[in-house]
């Protein structure tokens, strides 16, 4: 998936091409967090959190070795039904558009991989993430995210799942940590006994895809992206909204996503699991996958 860097680096060039009311952004800092709120309970990226939540539930996917997070999915379960009753807050959109984001960057990796020849697994999922990691660097993104206490209501009050207040600032933390230019990937160059070297269709220093790849699927992830929130605050003004009023005060109508362990919890029952910036979850049958 990419990495916050990415993610922020998205968020950043929204904010600096556009006038955030145009995007629906009524609190730039809150959008942000929720552009990397979805990776908070996985486990891999905020390392002390309360519990942990699969995967496939905060992503809006299913298992593959490569998934594909449902932004449309999302889209049409909390923020579509409420469009014509005053729209959404800044960290729903947010959340849109880090699904968006995955979604766009694995599935223009999928097309890469098809194209070359290039099987899944554990090797080519290390390049790959290992590739977003140094892209995110070079874009080198100067957004910082603050626990301010809009941010820590609207986690309260996320549809799909709570956000808790000391969690929520810890994600603060993990996130000021892998934003810092002159911070250490999360990402480990080798997974066991396996020397990550570049594959052949690499160039530019990363081990699979090529700086052309990486800049085209910015330009597409931002397109994407820009187009939603466009069309958010367009059906949104058509029924009556104001983009720039707060979002009405809701009851989250939530499911009952299963409940994990702690992230120390989880990592000690895998040694392996902390090997790249890609969690484990579930498979139908109960079995292990790693998505990324």
């Amino acid at each position: 998936m990419p990495s916050w860097n990415i993610h922020a680096a998205h968020v950043e060039r929204l904010l600096r091409e556009g006038e955030p009311p145009e995007l629906g952004i009524r609190d730039a800092n809150v959008f942000l967090f929720g552009n990397f709120a979805p990776d908070v309970y996985v486990g891999y990226l905020v390392g002390d959190v309360s519990h942990t939540l699969r995967y496939c539930d905060t992503h809006v996917t299913a298992p593959h070795a490569i998934p594909l997070p449902g932004a449309d999915e999302f889209w049409g379960d909390y923020i579509a039904p409420y469009i014509t009753s005053g729209g959404v807050d800044d960290l729903t959109l947010g959340v849109w558009a880090h699904l968006t984001a995955d979604h766009s960057y694995n599935a223009l990796v999928r097309g890469f991989n098809a194209e070359h020849g290039i099987p899944a697994g554990t090797l080519t999922r290390i390049r790959k993430q290992k590739d977003f990691a140094r892209f995110g660097k070079l874009l080198a993104p100067r957004l910082s995210v603050e626990a301010t206490p809009e941010l820590l209501a609207a986690c309260e009050n996320f549809g799909p799942y709570a956000i808790d207040a000391d969690d929520a600032r810890k994600a603060v933390k993990a996130a000021a940590g892998l934003l810092d230019p002159e911070g250490e990937d999360t990402i480990s160059g080798t997974d066991g006994d396996l020397v990550v070297e570049p594959a052949e269709t690499a160039s530019g220093g990363y081990l699979l895809l090529s700086p052309e790849f990486l800049e085209g699927a910015f330009d597409a992830t931002d397109a994407a992206i820009r187009s939603g929130l466009t069309r958010y605050v367009a059906e949104l003004k058509a029924a009556g909204g104001d983009p720039a009023a707060p979002a009405p005060a809701r009851r989250p109508k939530r499911k009952a996503f299963p409940v994990g362990p702690r992230p120390a919890i989880l990592l000690a029952k895998n040694a392996q699991a902390a090997d790249a910036d890609a969690p484990l979850d579930l498979n139908a049958d109960g079995t292990r996958f790693r998505a990324g």
